[in-house]
């Protein structure tokens, strides 16, 4: 299975000015748990609600005056969308994230594939690796 086939297409983004108080409003108002960081239509970092509890609230720092790129995780880690969900899978846990940008052939941002959308398609992404298994040629017992 394709990243294309399952991810979230065309994520929310903002720019590096973004203030911090303004990324949570984004947040809630569109019911989702992380922002893409761009430049230049280029990922430059990722902001979760996470980021916002550790880099912002649990230190008392000012939401109004702290901007997007002083919380934003970074470097981004991507794939393109083209790739196989498994190859995607295997960076997040490399990587130790729960999400991973989506890029289309010259580098813009064009999706977000997190451990959810994984999940929901858990049974179709299992029946598509017992099929690629089931295609290896037996080896014979002696």
């Amino acid at each position: 299975m394709r990243v294309s086939e399952i991810m979230i297409k065309n994520p929310v983004t903002t720019i590096p000015e973004t203030p911090v108080n303004e990324l949570a409003k984004m947040m809630r108002d569109k019911s989702i748990s992380s922002i893409i960081l761009i430049d230049k239509e280029k990922p430059i970092g990722i902001i979760t609600e996470r980021d916002l509890v550790h880099r912002v609230l649990a230190i008392n720092r000012n939401p109004i005056v702290t901007r997007a790129l002083d919380i934003a995780s970074k470097p981004v880690v991507s794939v393109t969308h083209h790739m196989d969900v498994e190859v995607a899978v295997s960076l997040m846990n490399d990587y130790n994230i729960r999400r991973i940008v989506v890029l289309d052939d010259k580098d813009k941002v064009i999706g977000i594939l997190t451990s959810d959308d994984i999940c929901r398609n858990l049974q179709r992404l299992s029946e598509e690796v017992a099929v690629k298994l089931m295609s290896f040629p037996r080896r014979k017992k002696n």
